[in-house]
């Protein structure tokens, strides 16, 4: 093997979320190529939940649910006060972009999140407990904030969502734990294989979910745009920053993950609730500009989550075999 593809190999391996970027980019500029597979959504999100399962502890998964202040605290940041910290600045200085921005902010935290923290270095099983959390409570708090700063209720389908969860989470979730018990060690054998079919069929269904709404659609990336994502990328960084500062009794590693809870939102539902109810203010391509740079937010918080919890190693080894901490 050449030593071009050995470095390129391990860059690809060193920073897989990349990925993730590249699907969402490929969506929007091959809407042909990616929207066939657009009907295969559910199956994706299914086969990924269930790959991703078989990698999470359920000790661990029981265990953080049993912290309540953590739960609670992740949920009031993300579902109401963030929302509201992005919509309130740009609906003064640039309210053209202040309705998109609200938008992203109050959805719930994606649910193929648990994929990502994993990547990350980050703890799988807390990851998918909030974006458990945080989907249960958004059909009540999406309504709730945007009818309190736009004045405009947005029912999202109760019965769809949920029935979303059961089948893409739920029966997954449940089928990998009879796997690992039926057979322990294959499971844990092809441990890694597991990641990477989860992370194809992900970067697919972002590609896929982007090229099913971005169809018809002009994306139009000019110097204004660019200034105002670069502030908001910042600006959201430092929010996302609140959330490791709120949860100190926590270690390195769970605080980055709810840190990347905050940031990475369910952008099928965004650009579903954009589509549907603000179709008319042509808030679709400002949402899929505002999501790729959600993304470029990634690779920083990955290089973060990696420094953070190598020092907190280096101080305190034993952090290496602890489970969660009370």
């Amino acid at each position: 093997m050449s030593t071009v593809n050995i470095n390129l190999k391990k860059f690809l391996n060193d920073n897989q979320i990349i990925l993730v970027l590249a699907g969402l980019i490929a969506g929007a500029l091959l809407p042909n190529v990616f929207k066939p597979i657009s009907p295969l959504a559910t199956p994706m999100l299914m086969a990924i939940f269930f790959t991703s399962s078989l990698r999470l502890d359920l000790s661990e998964l029981l265990n953080y649910a049993k912290d309540i202040r953590m739960v609670v605290i992740s949920n009031v940041i993300m579902l109401l006060f963030i929302p509201a910290a992005m919509f309130i600045p740009l609906k003064l200085f640039a309210p053209d972009w202040a309705l998109s921005f609200l938008i992203v902010g109050a959805m719930p935290t994606g649910l193929t999140v648990a994929l990502i923290a994993d990547l990350f270095g980050g703890k799988a099983s807390l990851a998918m407990l909030v974006s458990v959390t945080t989907s249960l409570l958004a059909p009540i708090t999406v309504p709730f904030i945007f009818w309190i700063l736009i004045g405009q209720s947005v029912p999202l389908p109760i019965t769809k969502l949920f029935s979303s969860l059961f089948f893409t989470i739920v029966i997954p979730f449940f089928l990998a734990l009879i796997a690992k018990r039926v057979a322990p060690t294959f499971t844990k054998t092809h441990d890694v294989a597991w990641r990477e079919i989860s992370l194809a069929l992900f970067v697919l269904l972002v590609a896929s979910a982007v090229a099913d709404t971005v169809q018809g659609e002009t994306i139009r990336l000019g110097w204004n745009e660019v200034g105002i994502l670069v502030v908001m990328n910042i600006y959201m960084g430092g929010l996302a920053w609140l959330a490791y500062g709120l949860t100190g009794w926590r270690n390195a590693a769970e605080r980055i993950t709810l840190t990347l809870c905050m940031v990475y939102m369910n952008n099928t539902l965004a650009l579903w609730v954009g589509g549907t109810f603000f179709k008319q203010y042509e808030v679709v391509p400002k949402l899929l500009i505002i999501l790729a740079g959600v993304n470029a937010l990634l690779p920083p918080i990955k290089w973060l989550a990696r420094n953070r919890i190598a020092a907190e190693l280096a101080k305190n080894p034993q952090r290496r075999t602890e489970g969660p901490n009370f």
